[in-house]
């Protein structure tokens, strides 16, 4: 049973999380109408790794304004609280989010959190490596352009998945309080834009 649970935890975790390598998450992520670029144009996307030498150079870089990935280009702006209400709407098409940085991959940089003005906020997960949001746009007004997508877990995946974040934020977890399947709605970014 251990080597059961230890082996979902590992699935789990190469899937949504900030893993390396392949995963069920680069295997999905130049999914058709995600158009994540590989190699972005010099000077195009300064977040990536290949443009600032190392991942780490790009998490920790101290100025975070500038485009990350592909330009900004759709020209239908979704609120979070929509997203969040009436996602289903939105599925898998090209739409652009605002608002500001609330939380940001300490590990990789590969998702942001932007939050609304009332706090409602969406998940924006980018490919591993290719697009890093620096820990310092934390705060930050942020404008992205991506598509919704649905994620549905089991119990058991939604556990290892909240326990791994927890433990990647240095957060306290109750494994108790996930009692079911859970859907997790987020944007895969394909390009953003954070202010100075």
């Amino acid at each position: 049973m251990k080597i059961r649970s230890l082996i979902v935890l590992m699935s789990g975790l190469l899937w949504i999380g900030c893993g390396q390598g392949t995963s069920r998450e680069s295997a999905t992520a130049e999914a058709p109408g995600e158009a994540v670029a590989e190699a972005p144009a010099a000077g195009v996307a300064s977040g990536t790794a290949a443009e600032s030498g190392s991942e780490m150079e790009a998490l920790n870089k101290t100025d975070p304004a500038g485009l990350y990935g592909a330009p900004v280009t759709a020209s239908e702006v979704v609120e979070i609280a929509s997203l969040n209400e009436t996602p289903e709407q939105f599925l898998d098409r090209p739409i652009v989010v605002e608002g500001v940085v609330s939380e940001v991959c300490p590990m990789r940089g590969c998702w942001i959190d932007l939050a609304d003005e009332t706090g409602t906020s969406i998940r924006v997960k980018v490919k591993d490596g290719v697009i890093v949001f620096p820990l310092s746009a934390k705060g930050r007004s942020a404008r992205v352009e991506g598509t919704l997508e649905k994620i549905e877990l089991s119990e058991e995946d939604a556990r290892d998945w909240m326990q791994h974040e927890a433990a990647e934020l240095g957060r306290e977890f109750d494994p108790a309080s996930v009692t079911g399947p859970q859907v997790i709605w987020r944007v895969r970014g394909r390009g953003a834009e954070i202010e100075s």
